[in-house]
């Protein structure tokens, strides 16, 4: 289920004044990553537009993997499901009302996939498997205590969010979560 399909909306021509280094690097960046600065502008744009502007507002951080992971490992197991359950029964809520107006598994599932694809704690795929029935699978390279935590927080998110009781698989670098809605 992508995040948004930008191919199928309407575009307009918006031209913009930056200074020479700022071009300099967008030619330098977009040449490396195979893309054309248009594209590359687009997608610093949707990042704005998707994420950044609800984020700051909603109080995110960015941490290195480095440092993240370091906080993991030191981190007790119990205390770690404990605040995944504590965030999972609110964050995902105020964030879906916050960005979305409203209370759908939808909502859920591009809270997700925008956590995903622009904090990268995990890479999720969401199924529909059979006609209702959701698989999240979330992979992700922090460990065993990252796929509890996930798992108790998503498992918390649904159950207090729309009253749905999920089915989970975890190992060190995966959880799934199957559910019907």
């Amino acid at each position: 289920m992508p995040v948004t399909d930008s191919s199928r909306k309407k575009t307009v021509l918006r031209t913009i004044r930056i200074t020479e280094d700022y071009d300099e690097t967008l030619r330098k960046d977009s040449k490396s990553k195979g893309l054309s600065v248009n594209a590359l502008l687009s997608t610093i744009m949707a990042k704005y537009v998707e994420w950044e502007r609800y984020s700051e507002r909603f109080g995110f951080v960015s941490l290195s993997r480095e440092t993240f992971k370091s906080i993991i490992e030191v981190t007790d197991e119990k205390k770690l499901e404990e605040i995944a359950r504590e965030l999972g029964s609110r964050i995902p809520r105020e964030a879906m009302l916050f960005w979305r107006k409203k209370l759908t598994i939808e909502s859920f599932l591009a809270f997700l996939g925008f956590v995903a694809k622009y904090q990268k704690l995990a890479e999720y795929e969401i199924e529909e498997e059979n006609v209702g029935e959701t698989v999240i699978t979330a992979r992700h390279e922090f460990g065993e205590k990252w796929s509890k935590w996930l798992k108790a927080f998503i498992d918390e998110a649904l159950r207090t969010s729309f009253r749905i009781q999920a089915e989970f698989e975890t190992s060190k670098g995966f959880v799934v979560a199957k559910f019907s809605a």
